[in-house]
């Protein structure tokens, strides 16, 4: 398995919307500080082990495009290349 974090760098993505998505993504499961931790991590929402590196998430959803967000497939499986995709902010939560 790829574990991604060998000779790959991260910082130049730091400021980009594919970071910040992976980043709020991994902290809605991760950290019971944040306000929508309960709809996420509290409920079971996991992601999948290759996505605790930046560079796995990136291989397999490729950038975000402007004004897009991640979004699950279906709601009540966990994050994973094949449950996510990148949807206008504008479609997410109809």
């Amino acid at each position: 398995m790829d574990i991604g974090y060998k000779n790959y760098d991260t910082k130049k993505y730091y400021n980009s919307r594919t970071y910040q998505a992976w980043f709020n993504m991994k902290a809605r499961c991760d950290n019971s500080n944040r306000k929508d931790y309960k709809y996420y991590g509290a409920k079971g929402i996991r992601y999948t082990f290759a996505w605790k590196f930046f560079s796995n998430f990136l291989k397999d959803m490729g950038e975000c495009p402007n004004t897009y967000t991640l979004e699950r497939i279906d709601n009540n499986k966990n994050y994973s290349k094949e449950n996510c995709k990148w949807i206008p902010k504008s479609e997410q939560m109809k």
